[in-house]
């Protein structure tokens, strides 16, 4: 919903930013953004997980993510001969 609700204003200022600096430019600038945005949330990660982990596993989540990823690797292993 946030995403929806946020992608028109966006899309108006990223308009009026080419219609200033032109198309290229404000692509550059766009990109350097979420660049920028993607190495904030992994230097805040680890701190996420710190707390994020324990609700996790009071709601039984974090047992129900590790079934999954062993039935999946074995679903992977080569057929044995």
């Amino acid at each position: 919903m946030a995403f929806q609700g946020v992608a028109p204003f966006g899309s108006l200022m990223a308009g009026a930013l080419a219609t200033r600096i032109g198309a290229p430019h404000t692509l550059m600038i766009g990109g350097a953004i979420c660049i920028a945005a993607s190495a904030l949330f992994a230097w805040h990660l680890p701190r996420l997980r710190e707390i994020v982990r324990p609700i996790y596993i009071q709601k039984g989540i974090v047992d129900e993510i590790a079934a999954g990823i062993n039935v999946a690797t074995a679903l992977q292993a080569p057929p044995e001969e």
